[in-house]
């Protein structure tokens, strides 16, 4: 009895104006600080990669991250329903200051990436329940309203986390690009606390999370990032891991229980959504890709320092959030697979503006990063609108989330793959210039692919529908 006065005690603080307006500044502040760091580190890339030394790991800092966002994702929804959002923002803030903490006292790349990797569970989730919170607290034509207020905050902290990173590498240095998080999560920590919504009785006993298919899903993932970065001898051993574990996966959610698949069955047998997916894993690989390697680029070889090549990431970041933008009204006009063809050929144009130049310099690297953008926020946000517009209403979340982990999956793989490549072409190929040159001509190929795949989108789309971006 105690519990129930003590959850509508929590309800009624929650829907008054002041303690609803609370709230919603506390889940905008988490879902900023989650944003950020996913795209703050392409800007400082160098500078910890100099710091720190083994360059050869540093993709593991963006992927690592990506991967354990991914996971977190995948069981975060089902969290929120067992135990309650407000529990799980909170542990979920937890974890990504913990992350953040041992990244700014991290005293080696392989304690970076660790700390990187719990940063990176921490932040999924956030992203995630912050959805749930405000959904919480408004009916159906408040929650219209305040997707388009978290899709700007999104997009905002997309712009602002290279800039913020780059602006901290130049004054007191990288790590306090980590450090800064402590207050600002313990602040979002507490608001959480005392004005969300307490558990749902009812709600708590649905949420249910497949612990074998989820740890089957993680080592299977893992094991491919690392094929992808060790072509040493071993890497068979590994890619078998990979494949038994791809093949479990299959039987355990495929055939023997759908319904608590990890992405919906149908976004691999329905023509369309299945279209939707692979457009969201190609663009991600061809940006993630990009704005990893291009800073380093431009540093390595002279054409810019630190503090400008990490500014470059930030171009990248508005085409993004303008390409999202534009593409609503072009998709009532033109229809889906119109926009998103239009954005992978802005994909490919992208990284063939640095792989047809013999040096990066500045001009070309900011022309390749906005054209890289503008298409990335064309062929997302339209294969989006393709996957809701294939979901049945009652797995409209489920559908979006998996256009989320697709995303996300991308941008590991890319980062990995073309490190890897760019790694490898620099000890047999021509010095530096020539192995980042090969490594953006893969990313071409990769645009290409991503244009043959919008073929399979639908020929409409609604321009109301595109409420995320970045």
């Amino acid at each position: 009895m105690t519990v129930v006065h003590e959850t509508r005690d929590t309800q009624a603080k929650s829907g008054a104006p002041a303690g609803r307006r609370a709230l919603i500044a506390g889940a905008l502040l988490a879902l900023f600080l989650a944003a950020a760091d996913s795209t703050v580190v392409g800007s400082i890339l160098p500078a910890m990669a100099r710091t720190l030394g083994h360059d050869e790991l540093y993709p593991w800092l963006v992927s690592g991250f990506l991967l354990c966002s991914i996971l977190a994702t995948a069981v975060s929804g089902a969290a929120a329903d067992r135990f309650g959002a407000r529990t799980s923002m909170c542990v979920a803030l937890g974890l990504f200051a913990a992350g953040s903490a041992g990244s700014a006292v991290a005293p080696g790349m392989v304690a970076l990436i660790a700390a990187r990797a719990v940063q990176g569970l921490g932040a999924g989730a956030v992203v995630t329940l912050s959805y749930v919170l405000v959904g919480q607290v408004f009916d159906a034509a408040g929650r219209a309203r305040m997707q388009g207020l978290l899709s700007a905050v999104w997009g905002l902290a997309a712009v602002a986390g290279p800039a913020l990173g780059s602006a901290a590498q130049a004054t007191v240095g990288w790590r306090w690009v980590f450090a800064v998080n402590l207050p600002l999560a313990l602040i979002a920590a507490v608001v959480v606390a005392r004005r969300a919504p307490g558990r749902n009785g009812a709600s708590a006993r649905r949420g249910r999370v497949d612990v074998p298919a989820l740890t089957t899903f993680s080592v299977g993932l893992t094991a491919l990032l690392v094929v992808l970065v060790s072509p040493a001898p071993p890497v068979l051993v590994v890619a078998a891991v990979a494949a038994v574990a791809v093949l479990a996966l299959h039987r355990r959610q495929v055939r023997r229980d759908p319904s608590v698949s990890l992405v919906p069955v149908a976004m691999v047998t329905d023509r369309s959504a299945r279209a939707a997916a692979l457009v969201s894993i190609g663009a991600s690989v061809v940006l993630y890709a990009s704005v990893t390697q291009l800073p380093l680029a431009l540093t390595r070889t002279g054409a810019a320092g630190d503090a400008v090549s990490g500014l470059v990431v930030l171009v990248a970041s508005l085409g993004w959030v303008a390409g999202s933008a534009v593409c609503a009204g072009l998709l009532g006009k033109h229809g889906a697979r119109t926009v998103a063809s239009g954005g992978a050929v802005l994909l490919v144009a992208g990284p063939a503006v640095l792989c047809l130049t013999p040096h990066p310099s500045l001009v070309t690297a900011v022309v390749a990063q906005l054209l890289a953008g503008l298409g990335t926020g064309f062929t997302v946000a339209t294969a989006l609108v393709q996957a809701q517009n294939a979901a049945p209403a009652e797995q409209l979340g489920s559908y979006t989330g998996a256009v989320t982990l697709c995303r996300n999956l991308g941008a590991a793989i890319g980062v990995n793959l073309i490190a890897s490549i760019q790694h490898g072409a620099e000890k047999d190929l021509t010095g530096t210039a020539g192995s980042y040159r090969l490594a953006f001509a893969v990313l071409v190929a990769a645009g290409m692919l991503t244009l043959v795949a919008t073929r399979g989108l639908g020929g409409t789309g609604g321009a109301g529908e595109v409420t995320d971006v970045p």
